[in-house]
This record gives structure tokens, sequence and C-alpha cells, in this order.
């Protein structure tokens, strides 16, 4: 979830934001029905409603209670994510690919990382913090959706065996031609073209997220590496962050794409 949605749902969801519309439309009913004001004052008044409803987030999105639970976000985030994450390792190691038990917990060791450090480098009353701790959380999310698609893809051709397609292709390539030959060698060849479009389609997502990784190896590295009195002054964290959301918005298209699909 992007840091401007998750603002938007804690707004939204706080019973402050329902009680201040409440007392803001009471208070004009009040003053409607005592007064009985003309229509150029009705018009003002109702104005000046809106203009206090309108101010209303600007206002409370700077409170300490709204930044406390909105900065806690990540470890919300993470802990919502513990099942997934067993699942997803029991996958790869029932599959038995270790390169992907091994992503599972570094994406997620890398986040966490990073999150400390925009958390020692940034107030996290700054706007600034939570826009970087959102465009984080996008490119944490949209790796591990990679590796969801990577268990499925690796699931859908499990019962292949390459080798023994390979070995058994070979054999009948020593045959004499017949239509049971042709036949057999056909469907052997359909199946080793599904495993290798598999495994293309595993080695790119795995590359997707371990580019993922260098870029937010390399944000958290650049930020601990400026002054703490300009966190984003140098050339590098500057360079960095920007890296860090190209590689965001991509992730969030990527995102609204497949789920269009």
């Amino acid at each position: 979830m992007a840091f401007g949605e998750s603002a938007v749902r804690l707004l939204l969801s706080s019973p402050f934001t329902w009680l201040a519309l409440a007392t803001v439309v009471g208070l004009e009913a009040i003053f409607f029905a005592w007064f009985q004001p003309s229509a150029t004052m009705l018009l003002a008044t109702l104005a000046l409603g809106g203009a206090m409803i309108l101010a209303w987030p600007f206002l409370y999105m700077r409170s300490a209670s709204f930044l406390d639970r909105l900065y806690e976000l990540p470890e919300r985030l993470l802990a919502s994510q513990e099942a997934q994450v067993s699942d997803l390792r029991s996958d790869f190691e029932e599959l038995d690919f270790s390169q992907g038990v091994s992503q599972v917990g570094l994406l997620r060791e890398k986040f966490e990382n990073l999150v400390e450090v925009l958390k020692r480098r940034l107030s996290t009353s700054e706007i600034t913090y939570g826009r970087y701790v959102g465009m984080a959380e996008q490119v944490y999310l949209s790796s591990m959706d990679n590796l969801k698609e990577v268990a499925v893809s690796l699931r859908s051709v499990s019962t292949i065996d390459p080798e023994h397609v390979h070995g058994r292709l070979t054999e009948l390539q020593r045959q004499a031609d017949s239509e049971e030959r042709i036949r057999e060698t056909e469907a052997l060849e359909r199946r080793a073209d599904l495993f290798k479009e598999q495994m293309g389609r595993v080695a790119k997502l795995m590359a997707q997220n371990e580019s993922a990784m260098t870029v937010i190896d390399r944000t958290a590295t650049a930020l601990a590496q400026t002054k703490t009195d300009q966190p984003l002054s140098s050339i590098d964290a500057e360079s960095a962050m920007a890296e860090l959301e190209r590689l965001a918005r991509r992730a969030s298209s990527y995102a609204a794409s497949r789920g269009r699909d």
C-alpha cells in the first residue's frame, strides 16, 4: 500500500475525522435553527463550514496521534505478511528452490533495514519520510508478488522431469520413423517447451527481485552516508531515492495492470 493510500485510509477510519465532521454539521444546523440567517449569511456559513472540513485533513495529519499510527504501518505490514512469508518458504522448500527461500528472507531483511535507516535520517513527522517509506513498501510488496508468481510457475511444471524428457527424445531419435514415434516426439517437445517457458519466467522474476534488492541496499547505504543535519543533501542519496521512486512507480503500474487482467 502506497503512503498516500495509507494516509487516506487512516484519515477516514479515524473517529476524530467523523467527530469533526459531525461537529461542524451540528454547529451549522444549530446556527441555522437559532438565528434564521439571510441567504447571504447562509451561504457564508456554509462556505465557512466547508472550509473547516477541508482544513481538517491537513490539521489532523500533522497531529502526533495520526503520525504515530501512520508510521507504525511498516511494522503492521510485516506482521500481516507473516503467514504469506511462511507459506512461500514452505512452497520453495517443497519445490527444492533454495534461491526462493533465500530471497523471501532477504527481501524482508532489506526492507526492515531501509525503514530503520529512514527513521534515523528523517523525522517521522516529515511528509518526506512517509513518502519514502511508502515507496519502499511498494517495492517490497511487488517483489513478494513476484515470488508468489515464481512459486506458481514452479508448481505448474513440478511434475515435468526435463532429464527424462531429454533422454527419451534422444532414444526416439535413434528409432525408425513411425506414427507413434512422431506423436510421442511432439508430445515430449511440447512438454520441454512448457518447462523452458516457465523456467524462463522464473528467471526473469527472480532477476527483477535481485535488482529491487540492489536498489533498496543502495538507498539505505546512500542515506547512511549523508550528514545527520542534511539527510537528503548528497547526490548519492538523491540519486538512490530517485531510483527507488522509479522502481516503486513501475511496481505500482504493474500491480494496476495485473488487477485489470
